[in-house]
């Protein structure tokens, strides 16, 4: 009866992802989940984060929109991952959200624009409709540009640098278990008793030991 109950219990544990969803803010989403047993890749407890997101949507009565799925595979003591973000928002309430995103940045824009027009009239004395005031102009825009890229490139350059060092991590804690194991199994070699059986052939006496 025991072996039957925790063979079920293994089958139960194995056969089963688990996901957690948490709110970000807004109407965005964040869900995390971890495969079962036997699953090498991510995709399992991927399927795990969109049902529990769908579940969500629907009780809030709207679909489910993804917006970034990330997964990691299995490796020694450690169950493959998955983290989904998502929003439970129509497309007319999508495409409405877009177009106060866009009105956002072109007000933003147009103050850029506003303040580069003051620098270049009174902190620079160039007069309205002139070249010089033209190339002013165009050189303060320029100036925001490359602002705006350089700090994008260097989100970028932390993100991929945030990856590597969570790789990094993820591989020596591989090598960790890897090595906790191998040093279990030695000590079980190590300790494991001695069998040995002894054969007589008249006056002779063979001992094979395991």
């Amino acid at each position: 009866m025991r072996v039957i109950l925790a063979t079920m219990a293994f089958v139960t544990l194995a056969g089963c992802a688990s996901g957690t969803i948490t709110a970000l803010n807004d109407e965005h989403y964040g869900c995390s989940a971890t495969g079962n047993f036997f699953d090498f890749s991510g995709e399992t407890a991927i399927a795990e984060c969109r049902k529990k997101a769908d579940q969500l949507c629907q009780l809030n009565g709207a679909p489910t929109v993804i917006e970034k799925v990330t997964s990691e595979p299995s490796g020694a003591a450690r169950y493959a991952t998955a983290n989904i973000n998502f929003q439970c928002i129509s497309a007319k309430d999508a495409e409405l959200k877009q177009k106060q995103i866009s009105e956002i940045k072109s007000q933003q824009m147009k103050a850029v624009i506003q303040n580069a027009k003051s620098t270049c009239q009174q902190d620079f004395g160039f007069a309205p409709n002139t070249p010089e005031f033209g190339n002013c102009l165009l050189q303060i825009q320029r100036q925001s540009i490359e602002h705006e890229q350089q700090q994008s490139a260097q989100a970028a350059s932390d993100a991929r640098a945030e990856a590597a060092l969570a790789q990094q991590r993820r591989e020596a804690s591989d090598r960790n278990a890897t090595d906790a194991m191998k040093m279990i199994n030695d000590n079980n070699k190590a300790n494991k008793p001695i069998n040995c059986t002894s054969y007589s052939y008249g006056s002779t006496t063979q001992t094979n030991c395991n």
